[in-house]
This record gives structure tokens, C-alpha cells and sequence, in this order.
């Protein structure tokens, strides 16, 4: 897929870096120079300085050539008008990653993106598997619908789950909880089924709302 990524801070960053590696088209910009710079370093991504709000700059790529686009910036005004702008270029696929949850609704509401997220924390890994199609929208509209949260564990000596794989912490919880990411203290880690839960490591988990206590006590 040939997918325009605006925004490459530490999400859009990841996320380019890892779809580049499965082997899609990756056109990344942004205006800051540093970060363009940093990226074309770590990937096979053809990266742009410029300035996102260049209508021209749109031109210039093609951009109705896209099969996807991705905004990530920190600005959610931004993101928005990447998002207007691709919407009228008819790119099939637009994803945005917004810093509030009023922002997301607001994208949603004016259908300017298949799939609008308000958590950066957990957007990079999710756009990454829905991209490929490893989630379907339904689990996504119920994020957006407010049914579920983002629910943080930090595990601490004594934890029953210390020292279990993570398909073993899995199977513990209830059957409509997904653990999303796992932070190490220094990245973030896929949660493959045989990473081993240390002391120090944060869970990341969607948890239906109502369910936090449930989910606890299977962990702790």
C-alpha cells in the first residue's frame, strides 16, 4: 500500500518505521527538521520537510494516488485539515490520531475518517495491525463510542502474573479485555504471547468500563 503519513513524532515515527518494514510505500512529513532527519536514518521512507498546511503540497505528491493516509500530528486542527484535505482528494482509507476525545468525535461526526483515535499511547500498534487488517472496526467504533477505556497496570514484586508469558495473562482475563502494548520502562513492546511479564513492566489494556476492578483482581 502506498500510505502518506503527516506528523513524525514519536507515534508517527513508529508507525512509519514498522509499516515501511512490512513493506509498504511510506511518504512521511513534517516541518520540523530534526525529525525528518532522525527518520530517514531508521527507514526506507521518503520523507518530506514541509509544512502540512501547504495545500500545494498536496499537489505536488499526488496525494489522490494514496491508498492511506495517516495523521499524527500534535495539533488535532492539523490533523483535521489532513484529514478534509484527503477526504477531498478521495483517499479510501484515512486514519487520524487525535490528542482529545472531542476531537475524535468531532472527526467521526463529520465522517472525515474511516478510523479516528483519541490515545496516542496505544494508537501506534493498533493503526499498524488495522492497516493490515489484523482488527476489524468493530472493536474500534466501541473505543470511540466510550464502552471501553484504557486501563494502565504497573506490576509490582508479588503480582501473580510476575514471571507468566503474556498468553498466559491473557487467558486470566475476561474474554472482552485486550492488552494493547507493554511498557518496559524504556519502549513499548508488542504483546506477543510469549514475552515474559517482569516487575517494572506496564500493562496497557482496553478494559470495558465497569470491568477495572475485575481486572485487577485476575492481575494483582
Amino acid at each position: 500500500m502506498k500510505i502518506l503519513i503527516v506528523g513524525i513524532g514519536e507515534l508517527g515515527r513508529h508507525i512509519a518505521i514498522n509499516l515501511s518494514k512490512r513493506g509498504h510505500d511510506i511518504v512521511a512529513v513534517d516541518k520540523d527538521e530534526a525529525k525528518c532527519t532522525a527518520l530517514s536514518n531508521e527507514a526506507d521512507v521518503m520523507v518530506l520537510h514541509r509544512d502540512a498546511t501547504d495545500p500545494s503540497l498536496y499537489e505536488e505528491i499526488e496525494l489522490q494516488s494514496f491508498d492511506a493516509v495517516i495523521a499524527a500530528t500534535d495539533r488535532d486542527e492539523v490533523n483535521l485539515f489532513v484529514a478534509a484535505i484527503a477526504k477531498e482528494y478521495g483517499v479510501g482509507r484515512i486514519i487520524v490520531i487525535t490528542r482529545s476525545s472531542k476531537a475524535s468525535d468531532l472527526i467521526s461526526t463529520l465522517g472525515l475518517a474511516e478510523l479516528s483515535l483519541p490515545s496516542p499511547v496505544i494508537a501506534a500498534n493498533l493503526v499498524v495491525d488495522y492497516i493490515e487488517g489484523k482488527y476489524s472496526l468493530v472493536p474500534i467504533v466501541n473505543i470511540l463510542s466510550g464502552k471501553y477505556t484504557i486501563y494502565t497496570l504497573a506490576v509490582s514484586p508479588g503480582d501473580k502474573i510476575v514471571g507468566m508469558k503474556l498468553a498466559e495473562v491473557k487467558s486470566v482475563l475476561p474474554e472482552d479485555v485486550m492488552i494493547l502494548a507493554v511498557f518496559d520502562g524504556k519502549r513499548f513492546l508488542e504483546p506477543e504471547d510469549d514475552l515474559v511479564i517482569e516487575t517494572g513492566h506496564l500493562l496497557i489494556l482496553l478494559v470495558p468500563q465497569g470491568k477495572e476492578d475485575e481486572v485487577e483482581d485476575a492481575l494483582r
